[in-house]
């Protein structure tokens, strides 16, 4: 049964994942996606990246994007129909803009909080502004959100 996800449910998914595909384009308008790990934080998502490259020029180009998160449950095959194999999943899509976080406090509390999250709860040495200096912190604004499932009907 497919159906549409709620507002709130599309935002938990998300918000309980750890890697999804950012889309961009180029100033030529190639697209590019890449999979990344993110965090959910205070209704926006973040995630980091390399001082150069491919993704942070073309946010740089074009800061619109639409960014995917997924989960396969289940995949049924019928070998004597194949059109009625089918797949269970849940999938959200975001369309938003992007920024460059410029200040290197909130570069630094942002990594600590996609570290917390990898960290479950554990431990862990916090990022210090040296090492976020080293990197960029990207935040993604989302204009709009939208889910679905395919599950079964149980």
């Amino acid at each position: 049964m497919k159906r549409w996800l709620e507002e709130g449910e599309a935002r938990r998914f998300l918000a309980g994942r750890t890697e999804g595909y950012l889309a961009t384009c180029d100033a030529a308008g190639q697209p590019y996606i890449t999979p990344l790990n993110y965090v959910c934080h205070d209704g926006k998502i973040y995630f980091h990246s390399k001082l150069s490259g491919r993704k942070l020029d073309n946010l740089m180009a074009n800061p619109r994007v639409c960014f995917a998160v997924s989960e396969t449950t289940k995949s049924r095959f019928s070998g004597e129909r194949p059109c009625a194999c089918a797949t269970r999943y849940t999938s959200v899509l975001v369309f938003g803009t992007t920024r460059i976080v410029a200040g290197i406090a909130e570069k630094t509390k942002l990594l600590n909080v996609l570290v917390a999250k990898f960290a479950a709860g554990q431990p862990f040495n916090p990022v210090c502004e040296d090492e976020a200096a080293g990197c960029a912190v990207i935040e993604l604004s989302m204009d709009q959100l939208s889910g679905k499932q395919n599950v079964d009907d149980n």
